[in-house]
């Protein structure tokens, strides 16, 4: 893998006799390289990230699994495996959701390539998040990431979203990418793409979300 320079996916194909078997690979660099421009990543919307938005600046805020509060998504259980025919059946048995949708052709995704669907390396993602009901932020904001909801429930569901904030931009991940994070690759290259996309100029939101409702969106806000 040393001559693997960019991230990519790679598929392994090994043929017996008249046998065919394949594997998806997702391969990242072991070090990639931090950008020039400051961003602020945070978990909490303290007064140092309200300052930054404040001012103008960017803040990346990756929140903590379990933080979000169940009225805004956080009961939500997310899983990497799609729900076995729907909750009213199951009686609620998580998981409540049926993986996730995203555009492979977004910038935010230029260092974190995918499919519009999940794959192995969104395995870490979905077990380290939690669902952010968007409506409860702003109606008709479109997510970077959806959850694709329980068709009973049939919820407007986000993993990741953009928004202005008073002068500021910022980016909302309800996937933790800090914690433990030296132990996974997958959220250290999500993390990096992001910051990346941050940096360019492609990152402009469109829609503005009042700062308090970003607030009530976990209990560590502050």
């Amino acid at each position: 893998m040393s001559g693997v320079l960019l991230p990519q996916q790679l598929v392994l194909t090994i043929s017996v006799g008249e046998h065919q078997n394949s594997w998806d690979f997702f391969v990242y660099p072991s070090s990639p390289s931090e950008s020039g421009e400051s961003i602020l990543v945070t978990q909490q919307l303290d007064e140092k990230a309200k300052a930054t938005l404040h001012n103008g600046g960017k803040v990346l805020l990756t929140l903590k699994k379990g933080s979000v509060r169940p009225e805004k998504g956080g009961s939500i259980a997310i899983g990497f495996s799609s729900i076995f025919w729907n909750t009213a059946w199951t009686g609620g048995q998580p998981p409540h959701t049926l993986g996730i949708l995203c555009n492979p052709a977004h910038p935010a995704f230029q260092a974190f390539p995918t499919a519009y669907h999940s794959n192995w390396q969104w395995w870490d993602a979905m077990s380290h998040s939690n669902a952010i009901i968007l409506d409860s932020v702003s109606q008709g904001l479109n997510p970077i990431v959806r959850v694709i909801d329980d068709w009973v429930t049939n919820r407007s569901l986000g993993l990741v979203f953009e928004c202005s904030v008073g002068n500021g931009k910022l980016m909302v991940s309800a996937i933790d990418l800090l914690q433990q994070k030296e132990k996974r690759p997958e959220a250290q290259q999500l993390l990096y793409s992001l910051k990346k996309y941050m940096n360019t100029p492609a990152f402009n939101p469109t829609q503005t979300v009042d700062i308090n409702n970003i607030m009530l969106l976990s209990n560590q806000s502050k």
